[in-house]
């Protein structure tokens, strides 16, 4: 049972009727009582703020608000912020995917040039391996021509190293001369090595390279192969 300041809700509605326009132009309040009754009313008691209430047109009695509890406020409120943080996170997914998606076809596009490069250079598996012996065998000869060079450095530096312990047993100074070419020889000792180590490295990158190669390079005549028979 409705109530209106705790009057039955037709002595209300009877009440308006016969008062003037101006006397109810305004807005009702509906809310449960202390006792859990629909009630209507002017006034808005404290508890029934706390608990939540509809704000009422007090000529059609259509519901123009309504006003949640503390309780549901607090809940709405959580609710609103946990799904704007799943939106927030569902952004950050589809920003993340078209990335990846981005990255996928540029990397695509990238291998496709690399494929096209590798046909053009070796025409065939047999063309790659003669290239690929080709390089390692100068390689190879490099490395074996700087190790006999550093051997023929390392030599000049002990005769030079002799000759200026034999001025210093002798009683003499050692020359300048003598100086520079001791410490000459020591950074061509130092370079040469550096090339070796170079060489070295050229020779297992390269090798590491052709192999790759190697397998795509039969991996895309399979594929032309298969497109061909088709």
């Amino acid at each position: 049972m409705r109530k209106l300041n705790y009057y039955p809700v037709s002595l209300l509605v009877l009440a308006l009727t016969l008062s003037s326009p101006l006397s109810y132009a305004g807005k009702i309040y509906r809310f449960q009582d202390e006792n859990g009754i629909s009630t209507l009313s002017k006034m808005l008691p404290p508890y029934a703020a706390q608990q939540g209430y509809e704000i009422l047109d007090d000529k059609s009695f259509r519901v123009i608000e309504r006003v949640l509890s503390n309780e549901d406020a607090i809940a709405q409120s959580n609710a609103e912020q946990a799904a704007a943080q799943e939106n927030q996170q569902e952004q950050e997914q589809l920003k993340q995917n078209q990335l990846k998606e981005e990255q996928r076809k540029r990397l695509e596009k990238e291998q496709q040039i690399v494929d096209k490069n590798l046909l053009d250079i070796y025409p065939s598996v047999q063309d790659l391996l003669k290239i690929r012996d080709s390089y390692l065998a100068y390689l190879i000869k490099q490395m074996e021509d700087t190790t006999a060079q550093q051997n023929h450095l390392q030599n000049k530096l002990h005769q030079l190293q002799q000759s200026a312990a034999e001025q210093e047993l002798s009683g003499q100074l050692v020359s300048d001369p003598l100086k520079q070419n001791i410490e000459s020889a020591r950074q061509d000792i130092v370079d040469n090595q550096l090339h070796l180590e170079g060489l070295q490295a050229d020779k297992l990158n390269s090798s590491q390279q052709y192999e790759h190669d190697l397998i795509r390079l039969r991996q895309l005549q399979s594929l032309r192969r298969e497109a061909a028979s088709q």
